[in-house]
């Protein structure tokens, strides 16, 4: 019986750690390419679509292969509409700390919310701090071309304390959006062209839901686009600014930093069913092959006792 308890405890360790094993390449190959799949599906649909929808004529073929080569080499870019010239694509974002003199706080704050109208921007956001207002935070967008001229008038407002500007070239995303919505354009207009020439309901029903789903993705680069033309077009400038004299008040760490039990509990929990989880996958695994071991050794006892009482009378 102790025997037998030991077999089943070493077959169910050699279950979990063959589960942990089998089941980590799987989960992160999921994870890996659950995206490219998703980006793919509706390319492939479209291709079953169109494919069993009766085809589409010369024209529309090549359109469509004409896209997808746009897709993959960026070729031809430089001829796609409103694509800005490569090297000005660019994102910036400036961030300074501006200390004022004494009884001044409020005077320099107005003026910095009016350099964003000064040069044709706007402010995004604001805040204040203090009994009577002597510190606070500025965000304004400004166009990238004024951009310099800001933050000089910005500086101009006290001692600075800290400034750090950065830019972020996104010519490529420009690029890379272009070529994928020129892309889609291509399918909608061959799935167009296919739901005029549809000579069944079951076909157009079909044919609609595709054209649905690409139509979905057009608008969506065309968000992406908006998005990063604005972000392209208008700068960010946070600024912060404290009277002469304000404390700064730091962060404090929290005080209570004992473990919690509930959260030890929770850990706990979590990996006992990990070790579960492993183990059901890997008994997924060992128990068929555990069984077909059994039955080729049973098989090959039967076969040699066989084989055995045979022997003496051949060798006779």
């Amino acid at each position: 019986m102790k025997k037998a308890g030991l077999m089943l405890v070493a077959f169910l360790a050699v279950a979990a750690v063959l589960g942990f094993v089998v089941s980590r390449p799987f989960g992160s190959s999921d994870a890996s390419g659950g995206g490219d799949t998703a980006a793919r599906a509706p390319s492939a649909d479209v291709a079953l679509g169109v494919a069993e929808a009766g085809g589409a004529d010369g024209e529309r073929g090549s359109a469509t292969d004409a896209g997808a080569t746009l897709a993959a080499t960026g070729a031809a870019v430089s001829e796609l509409p409103g694509l800005p010239a490569l090297g000005q694509a660019v994102v910036k974002n400036g961030d300074i700390s501006v200390e004022v003199r004494k009884g001044t706080f409020a005077q320099a704050f107005d003026e910095a919310s009016l350099v964003a109208g000064k040069y044709g921007g706007y402010v995004e956001s604001s805040s204040m701090a203090g009994a009577e207002a002597r510190s606070g935070s500025l965000i304004v967008r400004i166009p990238s071309d004024r951009f310099d001229a800001a933050m000089s008038d910005l500086r101009a407002l006290g001692t600075v304390t800290g400034e750090s500007i950065s830019g972020q070239v996104v010519t490529q995303d420009f690029i890379d959006l272009e070529a994928r919505l020129r892309t889609w354009e291509t399918q909608e207009a061959v799935l167009l062209g296919l739901m005029e020439d549809a000579d069944s309901v079951d076909t157009t029903l079909r044919i609609q839901r595709e054209l649905q789903d690409v139509q979905f993705r057009i608008e969506q680069i065309k968000g992406e686009l908006r998005v990063l033309e604005d972000r392209t077009a208008l700068a960010t400038i946070h600024l912060s600014m404290v009277e002469t004299g304000v404390p700064i008040a730091l962060e404090q760490e929290p005080s209570d930093t004992r473990p919690s039990l509930a959260e030890a509990w929770q850990k706990a929990l979590d990996g006992f069913l990990g070790v579960a989880y492993a183990t059901v996958v890997g008994l997924g695994y060992l128990v068929p092959i555990t069984v077909l071991g059994l039955v080729a050794w049973f098989g090959y006892r039967r076969v040699s006792r066989r084989v055995q009482p045979q022997t003496p009378s051949a060798a006779a």
